[in-house]
């Protein structure tokens, strides 16, 4: 999980680094408020959930990437897995409640993962028109060529070729 949130921060762009950065905390402040061992939802941990909930949220109206809103649809779990174990009063084990924490943490995880890891660098100062240049113009007739002997292809599939 560190390394995953610590890959956001320093390799992505403004959505890994805002839900790294916030995923990051929020388990470093768990593991600092939570009391053990655990026999139900505590309220400090719901909240940290809670306020990564709205993070999350807010990301996903800011950005056009998909990651974050499955990112945040996990939050939504995790949120709604406290609620449901204070809903059933009792009835569901703590053995459960933490293993369904657990999954749904691992799908935040993979999102941010994911994240992460489609993000190169970006290109700062491309130029397109020096681009062009560069490279020289364009040749129409480049697509009615054969990528590996440069000769047209209606020359290399007439009738004789074949026999």
């Amino acid at each position: 999980m560190v390394l995953v949130c610590v890959a956001a921060l320093i390799r992505g762009r403004w959505e890994e680094k805002v839900l790294g950065a916030v995923y990051l905390a929020a388990c470093m402040a768990s593991l600092a408020v939570e009391k053990r061992p655990w026999t139900g939802p505590q309220g400090a941990v719901i909240a940290i959930d809670a306020v990564v909930l709205g993070v999350s949220v807010a990301v996903v109206l800011g950005s056009e990437k998909l990651w974050p809103v499955l990112a945040a649809a996990f939050q939504v779990l995790t949120v709604g897995a406290h609620l449901a174990f204070i809903t059933a009063e009792g009835r569901l084990g703590a053995a459960g409640y933490l293993t369904v924490l657990a999954l749904w943490s691992y799908g935040m995880i993979a999102c941010i993962a994911w994240g992460a890891g489609s993000q190169g660098r970006p290109l700062t100062g491309l130029d397109l028109q020096d681009l062009r240049k560069r490279l020289g113009p364009a040749d129409p007739a480049m697509g009615l060529r054969g990528s590996m002997t440069g000769e047209p292809v209606a020359r290399r599939c007439d009738e004789s070729s074949l026999l």
